[in-house]
């Protein structure tokens, strides 16, 4: 039988995340509204994904980003600066398809997704994650194509060909080095999240781009956005971009 915490709990929760997918969508609007310069300022991209929040976390991982942290909530997994910096680069880029592996709360997916189709008409997204169910910011009408599918992974893709890849899924090296054979090595930039993330492990996602760059080295270009306001080694992207 649940306990009285656990009944209480669980209507709040509900009630915030209906509260933050609000908020997201609301975002969401006002970027597919947005002047295209704009999307290519850092300072701009932070402000909307503060406005977004952050996902609910108690592990201490944003540093002074706490503040913008959602109560009890989903939001965007990322350290402000790192995804605003990285969207920067991705900005100067022309994409026309786009996969993140591992949607999660789909809030990072939403943003990237409404940011990349003002910029690109046309853009076809998705994201997959191999939960059964599908976040409520699924929900949101984009202007864009945009796909949300449940219960799969990056093998019901392998071969096919995207401009920009996120994998973002799960973080152990055996998974990453898979999700980037599968879709990651034939895109033009691929996208990594944890690259300097002390709480996956180094064996993890941040062996496997150490590896990269070493692997591909004059081939590609590689980025990495490591920015944290305590100088802690927590998330980092590292985008890899094809020559």
């Amino acid at each position: 039988m649940p306990s009285l915490k656990q009944l209480i709990k669980k209507p709040i929760y509900a009630l915030s995340s209906r509260l933050a997918t609000s908020k997201l969508e609301r975002v969401v609007r006002e970027i597919e509204n947005a002047k295209r310069e704009e999307l290519s300022r850092s300072t701009f991209l932070e402000a909307k994904i503060r406005q977004i929040g952050l996902r609910y976390d108690r592990r201490g991982l944003y540093g002074e980003d706490v503040k913008d942290m959602n109560f009890h909530a989903p939001g965007l997994w990322q350290i402000p600066r790192q995804l605003a910096e990285a969207m920067v680069l991705v900005a100067s880029q022309p994409i026309d398809s786009f996969l993140e592996v591992g949607t999660c709360d789909g809030f990072t997916f939403s943003f990237m997704a409404a940011c990349l189709s003002r910029l690109n008409p046309g853009l076809k997204a998705t994201t997959v994650d191999i939960a059964s169910t599908l976040p409520t910011s699924a929900r949101i009408a984009f202007k864009a194509p945009v796909a949300f599918l449940a219960g799969k992974t990056s093998d019901a893709f392998a071969d096919e060909v995207f401009d920009l890849v996120l994998i973002d899924g799960h973080h152990s090296y055996e998974w990453v080095a898979r999700d980037y054979q599968n879709v990651g090595r034939q895109a033009r930039l691929c996208m990594f999240h944890d690259i300097n993330d002390r709480f996956c492990g180094d064996d993890a996602v941040p062996k496997f781009w150490r590896e990269l760059k070493i692997e591909e080295l004059g081939r590609a270009d590689f980025h990495e956005f490591l920015f944290h306001s305590n100088s802690d080694r927590v998330m980092g992207i590292g985008i890899r971009i094809k020559r």
